[in-house]
């Protein structure tokens, strides 16, 4: 996140997306009230209709049929299936946070087949429609890779937010993404068991409360900022007179330690006051500030030196886990060409269990030892689409799906590989977190490359999922993290880069998932007052009148580009001012309270099988998932709905209570 990483995350130019404002009673308004009630609906037999067609027999109809084929079928050809489900009327004020459609999979055949969720364009009957007058159809909103027998779930909450905001309900096609593979084939909404027919779900808050935001400051130890008692008394001045209640402090630089309880050696950094904790130092007086100022620690992941030289204490990563190290103790990624150097910095690999591990435990014991709000989870990521190399992960890789040798960078295989790795890493910090302190908030700052994304096809295109390999829109999905804040790092004054900043927050306001997204502001790229300009436009409501939950500012020790004095940017932030008329944080507003983590509904799930890797484990009860469990024996899945689950794996069957708020723990054997 300094200044030399963060220009790197600089791209060019888009087209305009005009931001309209909806009303509070909007059902497609997203920012949730702290006190906001969650209700869920689910449909019935009598909202549904469905049928599949048939390209061999193009003008018969199959509305009756017990099943939803899709593929290639040796009898019925090239197949799609249809639903349409009646919608429910929502309460006054309904915010709608998460739909999503259930489909059990029954056919038992070993093909993967990647099946997408396509909004249905035009009308259409369930018990006429045929091959030969099948209506058409959009890009794909939701997708996922469909296998053995189970549930599968396709989020569809945006397209379910634009049936309420006025676009026509059509229902969706299910498709292939390649029809030529082999068939796969759901229930309908006409098969015997009532549980197992398709279902949709849509899950919605009523608030009642004015609405919070976050406001927060990005402070790094690359500029001074908090490295004496002294900068850390005008930070929280600084913060009170631009109306800050949020603060990311950088703790861990470069595999080094700004503050004195920690896992790892004490920087070398000079500037830092010998003996001072700037975390405990912040920590107590931004509490005891009026209004108190949230800390979260902010943790760079990846990224452990960036020096020519080794570091002088023997027990540093880059010493005990480098280059020079034998391959299982060497932690660090390399490029397929075998290269260990991303520029001047050197990264540890997600793929290596221990170093995975290692990071985990660094960030919990901070968790343990210091009274904070939130941790954040800085990048935690792929240098590039040719990282990833380390000799243990490609082994791993390789073991789990009988390769050999190195997989090429682009192998799509491959890249999901280390997606993977990534988002095991993110879990493995969210429930190790939440198991011990879950009121302490869980962020990711996050990737946003290039052109922000206008759709699924987009988003699964994009830089972020295929250059830095971070899928954090999943992430929110699933609530593997509480917030994400997605660095858009552009100039205002640039036309290409100003769209491209408008299309990301058109994207990051739509695609919130269970959880919460802040807009990253780059102002050290820009003006004051284009500063203001691009904090405006954090606040306003997406086309389909979906907004943000707050902002971050980087950074906190270069307010601008144009070396004016920090404290004009500050005194902007709340104040009328030669740089903004309408100063964007004029009054004070507290952060949310988390309603997931104030009056949780759903628990999580940390298991370990030992001496396993890439084990397939399934869990049933309340919902079907599939997990694989990682390098160290372990697996996590967050946000279960409370009940007993069997947990299905080598043939054994163990059970496990899943309790709201809580992580349940269970050891396989």
């Amino acid at each position: 996140m300094n200044l030399k990483i963060s220009m790197f995350y600089v791209s060019l130019g888009l087209v305009f997306l005009n931001l309209v404002c909806f009303s509070l009673f909007n059902p497609l308004h997203v920012k949730a009230d702290t006190t906001s009630t969650s209700e869920t609906w689910i449909s019935t037999d009598l909202d549904v209709e469905d049928s599949f067609i048939s390209s061999e027999y193009p003008s018969t109809n199959y509305s009756s049929s017990q099943y939803l084929v899709n593929g290639k079928h040796q009898t019925f050809g090239t197949t799609r299936s249809f639903l349409k489900f009646k919608l429910p009327t929502l309460p006054q004020g309904a915010v709608i946070t998460s739909a999503k459609l259930s489909l059990y999979q029954y056919y038992n055949t070993i093909n993967q087949a990647m099946v997408d969720i396509r909004p249905v364009t035009s009308s259409w009957n369930a018990s006429t429609i045929t091959w030969n007058n099948k209506p058409s159809v959009g890009s794909s909103v939701s997708n996922v890779t469909v296998q053995k027998p189970s549930w599968y779930e396709f989020y569809m909450t945006n397209q379910v937010k634009s049936w309420y905001n006025g676009t026509t309900n059509n229902g969706i096609a299910i498709q292939f993404r390649d029809e030529t593979q082999a068939t796969k084939i759901f229930y309908s909404n006409d098969y015997v068991s009532p549980d197992l027919k398709p279902k949709l779900t849509i899950t919605y808050s009523v608030p009642s409360e004015p609405k919070k935001e976050y406001r927060a400051l990005w402070v790094d130890m690359f500029h001074d900022g908090a490295k004496t008692p002294d900068q850390v008394d005008q930070l929280i001045k600084d913060a009170q007179k631009g109306n800050i209640n949020t603060i990311f402090l950088q703790v861990r630089r470069r595999g080094d330690a700004f503050y004195t309880k920690s896992l790892e050696p004490k920087t070398e950094d000079t500037a830092l006051q010998s003996g001072y904790d700037p975390l405990a130092d912040l920590i107590q007086k931004a509490h005891s500030a009026n209004p108190k100022i949230q800390v979260h620690a902010w943790f760079a992941m990846m990224p452990i030196w960036n020096k020519s030289t080794p570091p002088t204490d023997s027990n540093h990563i880059f010493n005990a886990h480098g280059m020079n190290q034998p391959s299982e103790e060497n932690w660090l990624s390399k490029t397929y060409t075998g290269n260990y150097a991303n520029g001047s910095e050197y990264v540890i690999d997600p793929g290596h269990p221990a170093a995975v591990n290692f990071t985990r435990d660094v960030v919990m014991n901070v968790v343990q030892n210091y009274d904070i709000d939130g941790v954040q989870m800085d990048l935690v990521r792929y240098m590039g689409e040719d990282w990833g190399y380390n000799d243990v992960s490609v082994e791993r890789f390789n073991k789990a799906y009988g390769k050999s040798g190195l997989p090429q960078p682009a192998d799509p295989l491959w890249k999901q590989w280390r997606r993977d790795q990534v988002s095991n890493m993110v879990r493995k910090v969210y429930t190790s977190i939440q198991s011990i302190k879950p009121a302490v908030t869980v962020s990711a700052a996050t990737i946003a490359w290039g052109d922000g994304p206008k759709t699924m096809d987009d988003w699964n295109n994009s830089s972020t999922m295929n250059g830095a390999l971070q899928d954090w829109r999943s992430w929110l999905e699933e609530g593997a993290i509480d917030l994400a804040v997605p660095m858009n790092y552009f100039r205002e004054y640039d036309e290409t880069q100003k769209t491209y900043y408008e299309n990301w927050l058109e994207w990051e306001k739509n695609n919130q998932g269970k959880r919460m997204t802040l807009s990253g502001v780059g102002n050290y790229l820009n003006s004051i007052q284009d500063s203001m300009t691009q904090i405006q436009k954090t606040s306003l409501p997406s086309v389909s009148g979906n907004t943000l939950g707050g902002t971050s500012l980087y950074s906190y020790a270069v307010t601008n580009k144009d070396n004016v004095a920090n404290n004009e940017f500050y005194n902007s932030l709340s104040t009328i001012s030669n740089y903004s008329s309408n100063p964007p944080f004029s009054n004070y507003i507290s952060p949310p309270d988390l309603s997931w983590k104030v009056s949780p509904t759903e628990g999580h799930l940390y298991g370990t099988l030992p001496n396993s890797d890439h084990q397939l484990i399934q869990v049933n009860g309340t919902e079907k998932y599939q997990v694989y469990t990682d390098g160290s024996g372990e697996f996590e899945i967050t946000n279960l709905s409370p009940g007993t689950y069997s947990i299905e794996v080598n043939s054994k069957v163990y059970t496990v209570a899943i309790k709201a708020g809580e992580v349940s723990k269970i050891l396989l054997d």
